[in-house]
């Protein structure tokens, strides 16, 4: 029965049988044993059994549609912006790589139609080490000038690669795709805030702290009574990429914030080790940059300069580079792409489904029976390609592509005032270091009297909780986690504790910010 091909019923029985296997491909190679220890099995399965299960479960039976078109046209919605988004070419605007080679800074210049969105992650692809693979990543800093800092931690093939490139300086193309928006900022209503992080992954939580500084020091509201950040790291120099601003905030008079560090690695903190490290983050740029912070990022002029173009860097030959271009422009955009979508992924379906009665209607003036089994797997296949092209197509053609192509046309036009194209400059070398540096057991700020001391061992994060409740008289605090499984674990255990067992003077609010694939 299983291996039947519609001979003996309109369900299609193998089909159904070579559905099952593509989603069982799918579901094993999405475990985290094959996931982290066998990427790109898991990229090129992960594509191939979901086309597959999709594809052999609509031969299996024609009416599966009702059961994919939700989250499919979800989906669709996606794919149509993220397609449009990354045929733009734009470049690096500012790299640094600290000098244990095991940290990379990455600047892009944001375009000013991506100022309103609160963007906490972003999709990169560099044509130049890989044409198909998007690697995705936390912002950890978005200056009011629209530049977007990240930092990459050396892992893979890829961030190896990357690595060599800026080395040897070279100048990349960059294709991006940003979400047209971010989730809520919740921290900003949280009466007091715990920031907990681990290792590199504090990027996804410097964002927050980054936030939160700039609105304490203007005065907005709303915005949290006090704000603890603890931070443990195995690399010391992995504590230089905090924010100048947020540790001047720590070590202000006024206590609002309140910084500790922990470096867990059995080693002690060596002099030699932390002065080598302080020359960390020596700029391999065409250009310099605040790594970060809230001044304003310098143009250097240089005697020469690359035309800025990228032959082949864009599939649709949009070579110019430009300023990082967002998905949408704004809620109406984002509402235009999915009422197309959804017209045109039914109107696709609906639209192949005729098929079938023109079959009917060719056998009913000839006499015969229409064979419903020979039609049914033919015309559940045939629906499944007119639902992604009207899907996909509609909204891709007349709401994304378009608008996309004229902007490009208006932006790379000769005397154009939108202020969108960028130069690249060349032979510019800059050597400022990072926004704080290490000296003894003490994280710096260059230039001024103040420093955080570094501490030795892991920190107890229900002491930590029971404190800032304790201090603060918070009956709500608004907990952020970011770092990797076993830090994540410790907290949410220690919530658990605190909450459910009464010891807590407040209730605690886990917010999970990093997700490792």
């Amino acid at each position: 029965m299983f291996s039947n091909w519609s001979t003996v019923s309109s369900m299609n029985y193998l089909a159904g049988s070579i559905s099952w296997f593509f989603g069982l491909a799918l579901w094993l190679t999405s475990m985290d044993w094959c996931r982290r220890a066998f990427w790109e099995v898991y990229y090129r399965c992960h594509i191939v059994g979901f086309l597959g299960f999709m594809l052999f479960a609509y031969i299996h039976y024609s009416g599966s549609w009702v059961y994919f078109c939700p989250g499919l046209l979800l989906w669709c919605i996606d794919l149509a912006l993220r397609s449009g988004a990354l045929a733009n070419t734009t470049t690096v605007a500012h790299s640094a790589v600290d000098a244990s080679e095991d940290v990379i800074t990455l600047q892009l210049q944001g375009s000013k139609r991506v100022g309103g969105c609160p963007i906490q992650d972003i999709f990169l692809l560099l044509p130049s080490i890989s044409r198909w693979q998007w690697h995705p990543f936390t912002i950890s800093h978005l200056s009011a000038e629209g530049m977007l800092t990240m930092r990459i931690k050396k892992q893979g093939d890829w961030s190896r690669e990357l690595l060599a490139r800026l080395k040897r300086r070279e100048i990349l193309p960059v294709r991006a795709s940003l979400p047209p928006y971010g989730a809520p900022l919740q921290w900003r209503q949280d009466e007091v805030v715990v920031v907990l992080a681990g290792g590199i992954a504090s990027t996804a939580v410097l964002r927050v702290l980054s936030d939160l500084v700039a609105r304490h020091a203007q005065g907005e509201t709303p915005s949290p009574r006090r704000v603890y950040f603890v931070w443990a790291a195995r690399n010391a120099v992995e504590f230089c990429v905090l924010d100048r601003a947020v540790a001047g905030a720590a070590m202000s008079a006024d206590g609002w914030m309140e910084v500790s560090l922990y470096l867990t690695s059995q080693q002690p903190l060596h002099t030699s080790m932390e002065m080598k490290a302080s020359a960390a983050l020596e700029k391999l740029s065409s250009q310099g940059s605040d790594s970060g912070s809230d001044r304003l990022p310098k143009l250097v002029a240089a005697d020469s300069t690359i035309p800025a173009s990228f032959p082949l860097a864009s599939p649709f030959w949009w070579n110019r580079v430009r300023k990082l271009q967002p998905q949408a422009t704004g809620p109406l955009h984002l509402a235009i792409v999915t009422a197309l979508t959804f017209f045109g992924g039914f109107v696709g379906h609906f639209v192949t489904h005729s098929w079938t009665a023109e079959l009917e209607a060719h056998a009913a003036s000839l006499g015969e029976d229409p064979d419903l089994n020979y039609i049914e797997w033919r015309n559940a296949a045939l629906a499944s390609f007119g639902f992604f092209v009207g899907g996909l197509g509609f909204p891709f053609l007349l709401a994304v592509f378009l608008p996309n192509l004229y902007r490009y046309l208006r932006d790379t036009r000769t005397g154009s005032a939108t202020d969108e194209q960028m130069e690249v400059n060349s032979s510019v070398h800059d050597t400022v270091a990072m926004d704080c540096k290490l000296v003894g057991d003490q994280l710096v700020v260059p230039g001024t009297d103040l420093s955080i001391p570094i501490a030795s061992g892991r920190p107890d994060f229900a002491a930590v909780l029971q404190a800032a409740a304790k201090e603060t008289g918070a009956k709500h605090v608004g907990v952020y986690v970011a770092g990797p499984e076993p830090l994540a674990q410790a907290a949410h255990l220690a919530i658990c504790e605190l909450n459910g067992s009464g010891k807590g003077c407040a209730h605690f609010d886990l917010h999970n910010m990093a997700g490792f694939l």
